[in-house]
């Protein structure tokens, strides 16, 4: 039998808190040589290499939204034209936002747990077919520029990062938009660039946020990605240039995962977007911060197979 490869994130705030939670992951999993706490990403490029030689059947991963974005890259890196095995989204990270979108709850050691006993007594799985998204060659399930950059920025400023600092973070924007406020200005503050949505020019000449998903939650419950689940094989693209208080009848349209019918606002269905900023833009994947780029290509897959019971 193949087996299951697990990978944990020893710098993710789980394990950071709790150091040896690695020895009982690795003790769960019986043998040690199919648990790997990865250093870096060189670490991370070797045991993606070992998994391959040894063709496991499930791939685990502990550590978060940031963890699983750049695992899943260097494994489609090394991997190739090589079919991923299935996946499996211990949580365990900050961010759990892709996991709680596909319906995935429990503590790591819990669903390591039921992973172990439903493979090794060959138990059906319940699976979710997902797609992620790939931008400029790194592969994640959530992109932003803009306003989800800025808010993720905001978020990150704190020293104790969980859900309800994420809260906070939103009803602080919120509040700052009824009044114009500057941190509402900040999180909102305009770019200029040129968006195609499968070859179609939008017609903005600026720019709030230009934001997609692959899966159909942004975080915090909120079905942005309504779309996601209408049009399989496509990612949800959304951008906006609306000045903060102008934002606020539209939040629960956007929460709900509703048409918000805003004309300021254009959400479509698509295969790719292309983005070309006036200037250099940062931008987040899953949460992930990434340096500025001068232009973004975002498409949609490739599909991975995502056990979720």
């Amino acid at each position: 039998m193949p087996g299951i490869g697990v990978i944990l994130n020893p710098y993710s705030k789980r394990y950071k808190k709790n150091p040896d939670e690695v020895k009982r992951m690795a003790f769960v999993v019986g043998d040690k040589a199919s648990c790997k706490a990865t250093e870096d990403l060189h670490d991370l490029r070797r045991v993606a290499e070992e998994f391959k030689t040894r063709d496991i059947d499930i791939l685990a991963i502990s550590g978060g939204d940031g963890t699983n974005h750049c695992t899943l890259t260097t494994f489609i890196q090394v991997y190739g034209e090589k079919p991923l095995p299935k996946i499996v989204l211990l949580r365990g990270g900050t961010l759990n936002t892709v996991a709680n979108s596909l319906g995935i709850w429990g503590s790591s050691e819990k669903i390591l747990s039921n992973l172990l006993v439903k493979y090794h007594e060959d138990i059906p799985f319940e699976t979710r077919e997902v797609n992620l998204t790939n931008v400029n060659g790194e592969y994640g399930f959530i992109f932003g520029v803009g306003v989800v950059y800025n808010f993720m920025e905001a978020y990150y400023a704190h020293t104790d990062l969980n859900s309800l600092v994420a809260a906070w973070t939103l009803f602080r924007s919120i509040a700052s938009a009824l009044v114009n406020g500057p941190f509402a200005r900040k999180m909102f503050d305009r770019f200029d660039a040129e968006v195609m949505v499968d070859g179609k020019k939008i017609p903005y000449a600026n720019y709030s946020a230009v934001y997609s998903g692959s899966i159909s939650q942004l975080g915090l419950g909120a079905k942005t990605f309504y779309l996601v689940d209408r049009y399989p094989g496509k990612i949800h693209a959304c951008c906006f240039s609306l000045p903060p208080r102008n934002i606020l009848p539209y939040v629960p349209w956007m929460y709900f995962g509703k048409p918000n019918g805003s004309p300021n606002m254009i959400e479509q269905a698509a295969s790719e977007m292309i983005i070309k900023p006036s200037k250099p833009l940062p931008f987040t994947i899953d949460g992930d911060m990434k340096p500025p780029a001068h232009e973004f290509r975002v498409t949609c897959g490739p599909k991975l197979t995502v056990l979720v019971k």
